[in-house]
């Protein structure tokens, strides 16, 4: 019985494999072992848009995946206004190096000190006189000969002759709404813009006064002051 039981072990021996890990083909090399995790597109851009009542932007907190997978989170403190017409891109590009400039050497081989002087005063730009920038309006448009609206980004010039006597602001939709003293006689009329920040006008007239009502695009604050040709209206 010993002797049988001899010769079984040593035949299993014989058969076993040198490395179970190996394919039992060893021409075969499909083996892939790797830590790498699937990872998502490669950031381009994104943008983002904000409602009409957002006006400053205070922090930024982004949610990231870490190399070992985990969940993670990274603010950024902003503290700055903005225009909430405008996009807010969030793209990616390669850390910008500071090179140093290469100082421009004025200096000549000659011991003529007027020739150093006049090389110097060639190196040194000249101050450029810069005519101060006048904005054109996005859009002019008038009714009758009574009042005139230039619409600007975030201002609206009215331009009329006549006494302001009140004016306050309706929401849903935002609309400011301005008197001016005249008694004049005409049939409401509403026009169309859609410019800036002015969406329509509607003009009406009452007795003593006629009413402006500005529809606009989104929640703002205003001001009305006083200016050469009328009022101008400003939004923020």
């Amino acid at each position: 019985m010993k002797k049988i039981i001899l010769i079984a072990s040593c035949t299993l021996a014989l058969i076993a494999r040198e490395n179970p890990f190996v394919p039992d083909d060893i021409n075969i090399t499909t083996l892939d072992s790797t830590n790498i995790n699937q990872n998502a597109p490669q950031l381009d851009k994104v943008i983002a848009k904000f409602p009409s009542d957002a006006r400053e932007l205070v922090s930024a907190t982004f949610s990231y995946k870490s190399v070992d997978g985990s969940i993670k989170q990274k603010s950024i403190d902003i503290n700055a206004s903005f225009d909430w017409h405008d996009d807010i891109v969030i793209s990616s590009q390669s850390p910008v190096t500071d090179e140093a400039t290469p100082a421009l050497d004025v200096s000549v081989t000659t011991t003529d000190e007027q020739t150093k002087q006049a090389a110097a005063k060639q190196a040194t730009p000249k101050p450029l006189s810069i005519p101060p920038k006048i904005e054109p309006p996005l859009k002019s448009v008038a009714f009758m000969d009574l009042i005139k609206f230039d619409i600007f980004n975030s201002k609206i010039e009215i331009i009329n002759k006549d006494q302001m006597i009140r004016d306050f602001i309706i929401n849903k939709p935002d609309k400011i709404v301005i008197d001016f003293k005249k008694n004049v006689e005409f049939s409401t009329q509403t026009i169309k813009v859609n410019k800036g920040p002015l969406k329509k006008a509607t003009i009406g007239a009452h007795k003593g006064y006629y009413r402006v009502v500005l529809f606009l695009d989104g929640n703002y604050h205003y001001a009305i002051r006083q200016s050469g040709n009328g009022y101008t209206l400003t939004l923020r």
